[in-house]
């Protein structure tokens, strides 16, 4: 089975000035003088002719589409990624998606428009107490989305995961006798040592969720919201592969090694492959993998 990671795909849209409110503003100002020419939009382009030309079982966006959770924003990026929604598609939501309270759903009685415009995309909704917790099977895996996200002030972009909802997914697997399983979630759940994030950046209480997943763990933990590459081999406090697929859509730069994963999954094994853009072919082609062996691994 294969499977192809992507995150983090920030689609460039133009927004009018005046439509936009509160933190949209210093946060669509950032995104315009700082890092919209780092995306243009053929870098989606040969994504998707790769992508086609790899035929994956399953296709995992792991949130950040937009920049400022515009609506504007959603309805372009629906048309954008229109060649690769289909029964195979897998999406949960990133910071960026749930920027502002209105577009997490948090005033009136609206969907959130993450759901709004990407509900068949999203997997079931498993009935829980609190929470985020969505699943789609595909052959003998499962894929389980969860929602770290939530909207905050411009300077913070911090996630979290009730411990209720690791307890629920273990509990739903076991009762459906799902035996594997790949996770995902936008904010990572570990860092190489010269990329760790500071405490409004990363996610809250990550290690208490590593120690949870220790009970059933998953055969990879995928994620972005860092923007460069990274594949975590299993290790005795981690037992999974830990795989970052952002910025798919980011030309890439001394700071920033970007790109997608392939996975390639025989029923025991797992094999990741990642891809990059080169400018000389205009296309993305396989290259190294940026990876972490347990020697290596002292990063939390």
């Amino acid at each position: 089975m294969k499977l192809v990671h992507l995150s983090d795909l920030h689609f460039p849209v133009a927004l009018p000035f005046m439509t936009l409110k509160g933190k949209m503003i210093p946060g669509y100002m950032n995104y315009t003088f700082r890092r919209m020419r780092k995306y243009p939009i053929s870098l989606w382009d040969a994504i998707v002719r790769k992508v086609q030309s790899l035929d994956p079982e399953a296709i995992i966006i792991s949130g950040d589409i937009t920049n400022v959770s515009h609506h504007r924003e959603y309805d372009e990026a629906l048309r954008i990624l229109k060649p690769v929604l289909g029964d195979k598609t897998f999406m949960v939501p990133g910071n960026h998606d749930r920027y502002t309270r209105v577009a997490a759903g948090k005033k009136g009685t609206d969907l959130p428009y993450y759901e709004k415009f990407f509900s068949s995309w999203m997997g079931d909704s498993i009935p829980i107490q609190n929470g985020y917790l969505r699943i789609k099977k595909i052959g003998k895996l499962t894929l389980v989305g969860w929602d770290s996200n939530m909207p905050l002030s411009v300077l913070n972009a911090y996630g979290y995961v009730g411990e209720e909802i690791v307890h629920s997914t273990l509990e739903y697997l076991e009762k459906e006798k799902l035996d594997h399983y790949i996770l995902i979630c936008h904010h990572p759940i570990w860092n190489p040592p010269e990329r760790q994030e500071s405490s409004g950046h990363k996610m809250k209480n990550r290690e208490e969720i590593a120690e949870l997943l220790k009970k059933r763990p998953p055969l990879a933990y995928l994620h972005g919201h860092v923007h460069t590459n990274w594949v975590k081999y299993p290790d005795p406090q981690k037992p999974y592969y830990v795989i970052n697929s952002a910025s798919s859509t980011r030309i890439s730069d001394q700071r920033h090694q970007s790109g997608f994963h392939l996975m390639e999954w025989n029923g025991k094994a797992l094999n990741v492959k990642r891809f990059s853009f080169s400018n000389e072919e205009g296309e993305f082609i396989e290259t190294k993998t940026i990876s972490y062996q347990e020697k290596e691994t002292n990063g939390r």
